[in-house]
C-alpha cells in the first residue's frame, strides 16, 4: 500500500496565522481529513514547522515527521525522505475538505507517472503585462485549475526533486517537476469543493460546507 505526504508547514502569513492548524469542534481540520483516508495508507508522513514537530508526535505517536522548508517543494523533499512506498500522494493540509474519492484517482496510476485532480475554470483569464495592460484571452477551454492530493511512483517524484534540487528549479506543484522530466502526468476530476484555505474568507466558507456536511 503506498504512503501519504501531508504538507502541515508554512506560517500562513495571507492568513493572519497557522492555519493549518484551524479546528472544527474540537478536532484540527486535517485530523477530520485523516479519519476520511488513514486507512489508504500504510504510512503518513505530516511536515510540519520544527517548532511544532515535538507536541503534534506527543499527539499523533502513530505518524512520521518531517521539518517543513522555506518553501513548499523543499517541504514535500524532506517528507520523500522519510516514505519508503512504492506510490505516495502529497496533498495540502490547506484543503481539508478533499474527499475521499481523490485519494483513491491519485493512487490509480497504471500507466502514469504522476496524476492529479483538475476542475475547469469559471472565468475568463486574461495574461495582462506587468503594468496592468490586457495582453490577450487565453483559451479558457484549454485550461484548468489544479489540486492536490497528487499520486506519483515515488521514486519518480524523488528523482525529479533531486533534479530541480540541483538545477535551482522551483514549482508551486510537484507535477511541474515531473513535467519538466518529461514524464507522464495524468489528470483526473477534481472537486469544487476541495477548496484552498488561504485568506479568513475561506475558512468561512470551509466552515458552512462543513456544517452543511453534518446536517446532511
Amino acid at each position: 500500500m503506498p504512503s501519504l505526504i501531508l504538507l502541515l508547514g508554512g506560517k500562513g502569513t495571507r492568513f493572519g496565522g497557522k492555519k493549518q492548524f484551524l479546528t472544527y469542534k474540537g478536532k484540527f481540520l486535517f485530523e477530520l481529513l485523516l479519519e476520511r483516508i488513514e486507512n489508504l495508507f500504510t504510512e503518513i508522513v505530516l511536515v510540519a514547522p520544527q517548532e511544532d514537530i515535538g507536541w503534534l508526535k506527543e499527539k499523533f505517536p502513530r505518524f512520521k515527521f518531517a521539518p517543513g522548508g522555506r518553501e513548499r517543494q523543499f517541504s514535500v523533499f524532506s517528507g520523500l525522505k522519510e516514505v519508503t512506498q512504492g506510490e505516495v500522494v502529497v496533498h495540502d493540509g490547506a484543503r481539508p475538505l478533499a474527499g475521499r474519492r481523490l485519494f483513491e484517482e491519485a493512487l490509480k496510476l497504471d500507466s502514469c507517472d504522476g496524476k492529479i485532480p483538475v476542475i475547469p475554470l469559471r472565468d475568463t483569464v486574461k495574461e495582462v503585462s506587468p503594468t496592468g495592460e490586457v495582453v490577450r484571452t487565453l483559451p479558457r477551454e484549454k485550461l484548468v485549475a489544479v489540486q492536490t492530493p497528487q499520486g506519483f511512483k515515488t521514486e519518480i517524484l524523488k528523482e525529479c526533486h533531486r533534479r530541480a534540487l540541483k538545477e535551482n528549479f522551483l514549482a508551486t506543484d510537484d507535477a511541474a517537476l515531473l513535467e519538466r522530466c518529461r514524464k507522464k502526468v495524468c489528470t483526473f476530476h477534481g472537486e469544487f469543493s476541495n477548496l484552498k484555505i488561504t485568506y479568513p474568507s475561506d475558512w468561512e466558507i470551509a466552515r458552512c460546507l462543513l456544517e452543511n456536511w453534518e446536517k446532511s
